[in-house]
């Protein structure tokens, strides 16, 4: 299958993508699959599934958007947008992730990339004004050595 046919029918897949449309996970991704994230790395469709799964018990009402993508060979770059309810609270995630599909048109690997600090971590009541503090000291840090450096 022609790689820019089987992102097509992927995307389709994971735009409408609920706990119930899992079972058919095996219709767009190898056996094989590789699916790497900010909070994971498994390998084999039963674990990444299990991955899913879990989102969709901790996060209810989950959107999935892809609004932009690029098929290059046997490989397909896309932005997408995760909208939900995480903890009772709208939450939302934005990354890049990276295809790579076998000779059939399946997903042979799965990166996803987004800022887990900033976009899950910062909701926690200790870790988030944690974050936020040394991102105030980091980003004062680096507009005080902006200058000139003698060493």
């Amino acid at each position: 299958m022609h790689p820019k046919t089987a992102f097509d029918r992927y995307k389709t897949y994971l735009e409408q993508l609920t706990a119930d449309g899992l079972p058919s996970l095996g219709e767009f991704v190898a056996e094989n699959v590789v699916f790497r994230d900010p909070l994971h790395e498994v390998h084999g469709l039963s674990e990444m599934r299990a991955v899913l799964a879990r989102m969709f018990e901790t996060v209810s009402d989950v959107v999935f958007v892809i609004d932009s993508h690029a098929v290059d060979g046997d490989a397909a770059f896309f932005r997408w947008t995760l909208t939900g309810v995480l903890g009772g609270k709208p939450w939302s995630v934005e990354g890049v992730t990276r295809l790579t599909f076998d000779q059939a048109g399946k997903v042979l690997r799965q990166e996803e990339y987004w800022d887990a600090a900033s976009q899950l971590f910062g909701r926690f009541p200790v870790i988030g004004p944690l974050l936020k503090w040394f991102r105030r000291k980091a980003a004062g840090d680096i507009h005080q050595t902006a200058g000139p450096r003698v060493w």
